[in-house]
């Protein structure tokens, strides 16, 4: 386009002023040329003087053509050129001077016009970007506030650790997609923290403990903040867990804090370094600061449920739990047709003793005695407080045979111990133990309970420290009647 204007541009300027300039210096140079062959002698030098004269007003016209060239031409298509270069670089507000309404004028006044709608065409794409970075902002805040409510309600809605724990896995890795992380919980006595739940990473994982102070999770804890390790081939604070020689990239450890209690930690593994952002790290600080309120809560309900179902003095279950696990086996015991055994394990002597040595000495019997009960059976079994000096142990699935084997294995771990009794027979204190089984011996809870206390009766009048088995016959320790409540009877009771 330059070209082409200046070829126009340079067409008129030769036609307006260098051809009659050309013309008007031959005519003259040739009327001079005819005036010479009939001017006298002496006249010539003067004749020559004039055509030198017409030849240099002509270069002096042609010089002055080239600078008017120079001027009216180059200079404006150079500005042009310099304004071309300013909207390359995306300088979209630079205009050209217009000076006049010639044919440079008007470029100028188009390339001004041009710009002018090029910078509009620029400030909406501008507009659309901010309005697109707008858009994504709060597309991502109401997602992250759509994870911290979907948390409040579902974490809010159950007491129970293990089915939270569960909740909190779910939540969070659908709420992260692909990305891997870790739950740990603060174990309490020890401080220590145990992996409870994986996503995104091997089920290996899972039971890893870490002390306070190693790795990530355990600075975490220790320093009570937010530890973000950027790349872990850089950082001294490696990863101590079972996949720490898996190759990571970034690694983010939120402590769960409740007021000034540490309920555990969120760890987040991503293979990238510098993964984590900002907004991200506030985001998994505000799902632990839930998490660990409702972690607080429902280890609070476990306490509460543990104290309702215990027993004050000696630690293991009450009557109320007794009897609810009483219910709740028989009613297994009739779906799948499993035997169930019931022991009832007295202290023998215990009046005496408590006589010789006081009351708080006889409590400390029966929470040694209750202690070394509740290490001799399993898992599955129950060890509680009858009352008095009297506790009771339910053996799931237990037969005859096994029921009277279980049982040995109690009164031998107190006679282990030997306590010291000085009214007792043998020196020490001794348990004295009878055995019911049901469907065999009863099938109702009450005939159940007699059946054993029966079998405890005739174990004392055997000389005590032995194990008895009910045997058709047997009769209740005259003047003693067992009391047999349901689940309502034993909660009203508590």
């Amino acid at each position: 386009m330059l070209r082409s204007i200046r070829r126009s541009l340079g067409r008129k300027l030769l036609v307006a002023v260098g051809l009659p300039s050309l013309a008007f210096t031959l005519a003259l140079v040739l009327w001079l040329r005819h005036r010479t062959r009939f001017a006298a002698p002496d006249l010539e030098p003067v004749y020559g003087i004039a055509v030198l004269a017409v030849l240099l007003f002509g270069a002096l016209m042609w010089v002055t053509f080239a600078l008017a060239m120079r001027w009216v031409i180059e200079q404006p298509l150079q500005r042009l050129a310099a304004g071309l270069r300013h909207v390359r670089e995306g300088d979209y507000l630079y205009r050209l001077p217009v000076e006049g309404p010639d044919e440079l004028g008007m470029v100028a006044e188009t390339f001004n016009t041009t710009l002018a709608a090029l910078t509009d065409l620029h400030a909406r794409r501008l507009e659309d970007e901010r309005e697109r970075v707008l858009t994504a902002q709060l597309e991502a805040r109401v997602k992250e506030l759509t994870l911290l409510f979907d948390l409040a309600r579902r974490l809010g809605g159950t007491l129970e650790l293990d089915r939270l724990v569960a909740t909190l896995t779910e939540l969070v890795g659908r709420g992260l997609g692909d990305h891997a992380f870790a739950l740990l919980l603060a174990e309490e006595g020890t401080g220590d923290l145990v992996v409870r739940s994986v996503s995104g990473l091997p089920d290996s994982a899972t039971g890893v403990r870490i002390r306070a102070g190693e790795g990530p999770a355990g600075w975490a804890v220790r320093e009570r903040a937010t530890v973000l390790v950027k790349d872990t081939g850089a950082d001294p604070r490696r990863p101590v867990l079972a996949w720490q020689g898996e190759a990571l990239g970034s690694i983010l450890a939120v402590p769960m804090i409740h007021r000034e209690d540490c309920a555990g930690v969120l760890a987040f593994f991503r293979p990238a370094t510098d993964a984590f952002a900002p907004d991200e790290v506030r985001l998994l600080e505000s799902v632990a600061g839930q998490a660990a309120l409702a972690i607080e809560n429902a280890r609070l309900h476990q306490k509460m449920v543990r104290l309702s179902q215990s027993d004050a003095l000696t630690g293991v279950h009450n009557r109320r739990s007794l009897f609810a696990r009483l219910d709740m086996e028989r009613e297994r015991c009739e779906r799948f047709d499993h035997p169930m055994a019931l022991a009832l394990v007295d202290v023998d002597r215990f009046k005496q003793f408590n006589e010789a040595f006081g009351h708080a000495a006889g409590d400390g019997i029966l929470r040694r005695v209750a202690e070394l009960l509740a290490g001799a059976v399993r898992k599955v079994d129950l060890v509680a407080r009858y009352g008095g000096e009297e506790f009771a142990v339910i053996f799931p699935r237990a037969d005859r045979e096994a029921a009277l084997l279980a049982s040995e294995k109690l009164r031998q771990a107190v006679e282990a111990a030997a306590l010291p009794h000085d009214a007792s027979e043998r020196g020490h204190v001794t348990i004295s133990v009878g055995v019911a089984v049901w469907p065999d011996d009863a099938r109702e809870l009450g005939a159940l309970i007699d059946a054993a206390d029966a079998a405890l009766y005739a174990a004392k009048r055997a000389g005590r420290d032995a194990v008895r088995a009910h045997e058709a016959g047997m009769r209740v320790h005259p003047g003693r009647r067992r009391d047999v409540r349901t689940t309502a009877d034993a909660e009203a009771d508590a």
